[in-house]
């Protein structure tokens, strides 16, 4: 499968990467500051989610799109929702159907529970930003998946987690990054929003 990573420099992103080349995908990893060993079915393009004509190069001819853009707490900062709008639009434009984004426990139906009321204390523009690009994916006619993990931990893979609408707990970057591929490949999925834990 031809698939485009965008935030694929760090944490769950560059999981994907990894593992997906791992599997015999071939990679477009899109970053704004890339750097990456040499790798035959991995093409680097350094760019920015604001920039929709970059965007737009690196969704071109791709098969499935994942979205695990990063960005800070601050009210200011969407890079989320806005990034999101601009690969919604140019898989539009393209014609590419398949994506799965990362966003977090306590967005949407998942905000129920001590710990998801209790982040949204502390990360609520983080949230906010969620929600919209959530939001975004959801009208937008592709075929989506939303993964919301709960807490984040580099640990290694085990490939045993729970999905579901609610959880508790953590889970590595890596085993996200092992059910977003899994996902892509399952129609099962298309259409949800999944809290993943351990």
């Amino acid at each position: 499968m031809h698939i485009a990573v965008f935030g694929a420099s760090r944490g769950i992103g560059l999981q994907v990467v990894q593992q997906a080349l791992a599997q015999g995908h071939t990679v477009t990893a899109f970053a704004r500051s890339p750097s990456f060993p040499h790798h035959p079915s991995l093409k680097v393009v350094q760019g920015d989610v604001f920039d929709l004509e970059a965007v737009s190069k690196a969704v071109q001819g791709q098969e499935a799109v994942v979205i695990a853009l990063g960005a800070g707490n601050k009210a200011a900062d969407q890079t989320r929702s806005q990034g999101t709008a601009h690969i919604v639009r140019a898989m539009q434009q393209h014609g590419v159907r398949r994506v799965v984004a990362v966003s977090s426990f306590g967005v949407g139906d998942s905000r129920k529970g001590l710990i998801a009321n209790a982040a949204w204390l502390f990360l609520r523009a983080a949230l906010e930003e969620h929600e919209r690009q959530e939001k975004t994916l959801m009208e937008s006619g592709l075929d989506w998946t939303i993964v919301r993990p709960t807490g984040l931990t580099n640990e290694a893979k085990t490939g045993a987690y729970k999905i579901g609408s609610s959880g508790r707990g953590r889970i590595s970057r890596a085993d996200v990054a092992d059910f977003i591929l899994r996902s892509l490949a399952d129609p099962d999925f298309i259409g949800k929003a999944l809290v993943i834990s351990d």
